[in-house]
């Protein structure tokens, strides 16, 4: 089971721009996960990969509901102002800088990043010590500027202007840590599919780098440095909705977030012990949502209390060579009949009559267009529908959709767990198991899937809704 890199994120995009005009952001916060690593293996670069569109219908907004008849005493509530969000009082040691080539929105998320991190390094035990304004270098600046020579241990290497295209790294040169990113083609894309929020959390994750530069925590376990930029990040997104800066003013920022920190994951079959091994989308996703769940004091101890890691590599050639992507009968043949009896294992009566099954052309165009494992993610969801009814559990709302994705999080705790299916010889060995990406697959089918139509502006909390089944089981979904 695997998928290719060309998937439809464009639908994705599409649903979070929804959710500002079809409803809400859900108030509940997914339950922090445990520590528990799964017992698989671990394991891009800042490259965020362009995707190619795919077209999806629109969903008409509702009609504005009719005005009630006005009362004979208006009730107080109604009459007084809703209080207004307080912000933070910035510190003048922190100033906007002037930086050639730098778009205006990169500027305000680099001031906004250093004034976050003036507050929020006290509770690390940290100074934050502003970086220079000679280094940090645009994409266009350094292909004019001087020579910049950078390295690890002594080893350095001239700075390629191509290095930095459709990139953004942080690197330690002779004249001090540097930050170099790609404002041009990067930066355009950035912004152009997430507002604000593209560029947010890059400039949050570069300087997540800066940070474990300053307190020498860098790691040359890149894996483990990556996910800690990314638990920064985290932690900056919620700094910011707390404070409500733009574009974190609205859910639909944090949905954004979510979608452009998993276009940014490895490629398939990247090992974590990998150099510049990133991480697989849900574990980069699952580092921001520590962040913004638990903090920067959380985030800091990632040395020393590794977090949980999924990303695995192809075990065989032929693993490799079909990207971990079974065609589709064999794949339909293996998950469905594991995962329906693995949802007729929760209740005591049968599932099926009360499970409206997704058509045969549906599946095809998942397996086609996402990858094998979308076909268990949309075959939960339905079984989490049919479960909840059976029990008697809510089956609408915010809640009852949180707790659907939990659920095919549960079932993967128990793949990952116990292999998938039985091979049929009766000594209960697993006829398949999960392959690189199979994870990633499943986040993509749920953020587009009609639980966000359902529920729009839901994607953050979905995915950690998933993650918690996935890393925790069963017993994490709440089910009576």
């Amino acid at each position: 089971m695997k998928h290719t890199r060309d998937v439809r994120i464009s639908i994705l995009l599409l649903l979070a721009l929804l959710s500002t005009a079809c409803g809400p952001f859900g108030d509940g916060s997914a339950a922090e996960q445990d520590s528990k690593t799964v017992d698989v293996a671990f394991g891009d670069q800042e490259n965020f990969a362009k995707d190619d569109d795919a077209p999806i219908e629109a969903v008409e907004p509702p009609s504005e509901p009719a005005e009630p008849p006005p009362t004979s005493e208006p009730d107080p509530a109604e009459t007084e102002p809703a209080p207004q969000p307080t912000l933070t009082e910035f510190s003048d040691e922190i100033r906007r800088r002037s930086i050639p080539g730098a778009r205006e929105v990169t500027i305000e998320q680099i001031y906004l990043v250093e004034q976050f991190w003036h507050e929020a390094a006290v509770a690390i035990g940290h100074e934050y010590e502003p970086l220079d304004n000679a280094r940090l270098f645009t994409r266009s600046e350094l292909e004019q500027g001087p020579r910049q020579d950078c390295g690890f241990d002594g080893d350095l290497e001239t700075l390629d202007p191509d290095d930095v295209e459709f990139n953004a790294f942080v690197a330690p040169c002779d004249e001090g840590v540097t930050v170099v990113w790609d404002d041009i083609d990067l930066g355009e894309d950035l912004e152009a599919r997430f507002p604000g929020a593209g560029i947010a959390m890059l400039m949050a994750h570069e300087w997540g780098h800066v940070i474990q530069f300053q307190r020498e925590q860098w790691d040359q376990n890149s894996i483990l440095a990556e996910q800690q930029a990314d638990c920064y990040s985290g932690a900056y997104a919620k700094w910011a909705e707390d404070r409500q800066l733009w574009p974190f003013v609205s859910p639909q920022a944090l949905d954004f977030a979510i979608i452009s920190t998993l276009e940014a994951r490895d490629e398939i079959g990247v090992r974590p012990e990998d150099f510049d091994a990133h991480g697989n989308g849900f574990d980069r996703v699952r580092a921001t949502q520590d962040g913004y769940d638990r903090g920067v004091e959380f985030c800091a101890n990632y040395d020393s209390v590794s977090p949980p890691l999924t990303q695995m590599g192809f075990t065989s050639e032929r693993d490799r060579a079909n990207e971990g992507n079974l065609p589709y009968q064999p794949a339909f043949d293996l998950l469905i009949p594991a995962i329906t009896d693995w949802y007729e294992s929760l209740v005591d009566e049968p599932l099926e009559p009360f499970v409206d099954l997704p058509s045969e052309t549906l599946l095809r165009e998942l397996h086609g267009s996402v990858g094998d494992a979308s076909m268990l993610a949309e075959y939960g969801l339905r079984y989490g529908f049919a479960v909840q009814e059976v029990l008697g559990e809510e089956t609408s709302g915010e809640g009852a959709a949180l707790q659907r994705a939990c659920l095919v999080g549960a079932y993967l705790n128990d793949a990952l767990t116990n292999g998938i299916g039985d091979d049929g010889t009766g000594t209960g060995t697993a006829a398949g198991s999960l392959s690189p990406g199979d994870l990633d697959e499943v986040i993509i089918t749920l953020a587009s899937s009609d639980e966000l139509l359902a529920n729009p502006g839901l994607v953050f909390e979905m995915v950690a809704s998933m993650r918690v089944g996935t890393l925790q089981g069963l017993q994490s979904c709440s089910l009576s």
